[in-house]
């Protein structure tokens, strides 16, 4: 199986278990990638769609006060994602200081995420505190660029590119969906560009690892002359999700 039908099957169970913020976001990175196969990126789109649908319908069905959107906020992992799923077609605004007191205090880091990312989304203004990792920090969501939108991210996309792409595309395209998880699990923080080679050698040295290939690395490693780039530390390994 190649990676655009995992993929697919990744998406289609999530969408079973009714996972459709979490399919919508494996869908939204694909579908924003600089190639897709003609006949993945039709159903890739469809389902993208069926997400989009299935949310409105979902937001729509039920009105939901600030009381129901806090229990489920600070209830179990799905029930915050219910909550994040209604807050992203809401004002989120007017969920500020629910938002903020969550995100201040030890927060999941799948819900911490998604919660920025639908700050930024909005493009909110307010400053926000925050609990990352035990760092207690603020944060203004509008100031915070968007990680499609960044030169850092083109960079660490463009060395990916060039040293795996045409002779792995698999290996590649399972690079690049590894390095946007990592992007969106360090939102609201950025990639600075002195830390893009680092970041690449880590992303693939967590993939080779992934797939039981170390001695595949280490002659990567050798060939590119980057061992002073190995050791940087993932929070994709750290998280382990």
């Amino acid at each position: 199986m190649d990676y655009y039908d995992r993929l697919l099957e990744d998406v289609k169970a999530l969408i079973k278990d009714e996972k459709f913020i979490e399919a919508r976001q494996l869908l939204d990175v694909e579908l924003n990638m600089p190639y897709v196969p003609l006949q993945y990126e039709q159903e890739y789109q469809s389902l993208f769609t069926y997400c989009n649908q299935q949310l409105a319908g979902n937001a729509k069905s039920k009105t939901y006060d600030q009381e129901d959107i806090e229990a489920l906020l600070f209830g179990s992992v799905d029930q915050a994602s219910v909550a994040c799923e209604i807050l992203a077609t809401s004002n989120v605004r007017q969920h500020l200081e629910m938002i903020e007191k969550y995100l201040s205090d030890k927060p999941n880091v799948l819900i911490r995420t998604l919660l920025i990312e639908i700050l930024i989304d909005q493009n909110v203004h307010e400053e926000i505190k925050l609990d990352y990792d035990g760092l207690h920090v603020e944060f203004i969501a509008a100031y915070v660029e968007p990680i499609a939108e960044r030169e850092s991210t083109e960079e660490m996309v463009k060395i990916l590119s060039d040293d795996f792409e045409n002779d792995n595309p698999t290996f590649y395209k399972m690079c690049i969906d590894c390095l946007v998880k990592e992007l969106y699990f360090r939102l609201p923080f950025s990639v600075e560009e002195e830390e893009c080679r680092y970041l690449t050698t880590a992303i693939s040295a967590y993939v080779y690892e992934s797939l039981g290939d170390k001695d595949q690395f280490d002659a990567y490693i050798k060939e590119k002359d980057l061992a002073m780039y190995v050791g940087y530390d993932l929070k994709l390994k750290e998280y382990r999700v």
